[in-house]
């Protein structure tokens, strides 16, 4: 126990991790760095090794890692801590979602993408990172003539960024060799020592991609609910996993259980949500009012972003109590 406290108090004094889900979209950079300067962006950054290098050498500069990986988060932020870096930012959100949604029109002054999952099977080459739709929030997001750095071992993977690139007509292809700096990280250090070599390019921005206006994304007072009339027996009911369609995602219900040791009987369901550009874990719980009555709610926790395809999943669990419990009366839907 002992050391999780020591960890939870070496994390709490560092500002490197930002709560971007409890902030206003598109994020206040100056606010959250505390000054203003460029603002450069790195996506799967690793184990922060490159992003610090450059952090350390533009202390003016902003930085910004964008990340998916929880133990790329953990070996990051470590690293950040331990040299004392105050000018990075560290974000768990996926590379499409947090560009369109955190940042504003030309606002960026770089993208950096090294090493890329290649995604090299061709059933798997749609998951690869640079295609049309990553390009074109890049372009929106990035400033006139800034750049999108991309170094990478799989020479199929530069060739089909390249293609993808002049197709959105967006950028232009620079073939320059990698600065120094590419050489030094994690990847780059096992390729080369293994004698493969490093495909680098530079993709400059044309500065003609039209200001283009996200759905906005909420930040609600009071979570989605229903209301019911009845109760729950103590027995759940008969469960198959669910896949449905809502608004521009999917709702996937995977299990419903009982909870035990809590002062209030209750149904909790484990729930995906999968948008187009952002995956969530929901829990959703249905449990007794005061006055008798029933609500099915989505709980704060792992404090979700409120999507249409979120109250979606609302929807859906109650849908599924009202068919699971015959006696069950709808009064209310505030989703």
């Amino acid at each position: 126990m002992g050391l999780y406290k020591q960890d939870w108090e070496n994390y709490s004094s560092t500002r490197s991790f930002y709560p971007w889900r409890k902030k206003k979209f598109p994020v206040d950079w100056v606010d959250a760095f505390g000054f203003s300067g460029p603002l450069h962006v790195e996506v799967g950054f690793g184990d922060g090794r490159y992003l610090t290098d450059q952090a350390k050498a533009a202390a003016n500069a902003r930085f910004v890692g964008l990340e998916i990986s929880g133990t790329s988060l953990y070996r990051a932020a470590r690293r950040v801590r331990r040299e004392g870096i105050t000018n990075i930012r560290l974000l768990k959100v996926g590379a499409q979602f947090g560009l369109w949604h955190l940042f504003g029109h030309g606002e960026i002054s770089s993208i950096t993408v090294n090493f890329p999952d290649p995604w090299p099977k061709e059933r798997h080459r749609t998951n690869r990172l640079l295609r049309h739709s990553f390009l074109e929030a890049a372009s929106s997001r990035l400033k006139p003539l800034a750049k999108i750095k991309l170094a990478t071992d799989h020479f199929e993977y530069v060739v089909a960024a390249e293609e993808e690139v002049r197709a959105t007509e967006l950028f232009d292809v620079i073939l320059t060799e990698p600065p120094k700096e590419v050489f030094g990280t994690k990847y780059a250090q096992k390729w080369t020592s293994l004698g493969k070599p490093i495909y680098y390019r530079e993709f400059e921005n044309r500065g003609i991609a039209k200001e283009i206006s996200r759905p906005s994304l909420e930040r609600v007072k009071v979570m989605p609910h229903a209301i019911l009339k009845g109760t729950l027996s103590n027995e759940t009911a008969s469960f198959e996993k669910s896949i449905q369609q809502y608004a521009d995602g999917h709702v996937i219900i995977h299990e419903v259980a009982k909870t035990i040791g809590v002062s209030q009987f209750r149904w909790m369901f484990r729930v995906t949500v999968n948008d187009p550009e952002l995956v969530q874990q929901l829990l959703i719980v249905a449990h007794p009012r005061p006055d008798s009555n029933l609500i099915v709610r989505l709980e704060t926790f792992g404090d979700p972003v409120i999507t249409p395809t979120v109250r979606g999943a609302v929807h859906a669990v109650t849908e599924w109590l009202l068919d699971a419990v015959p006696s069950l009366v709808l009064l209310e839907r505030n989703y």
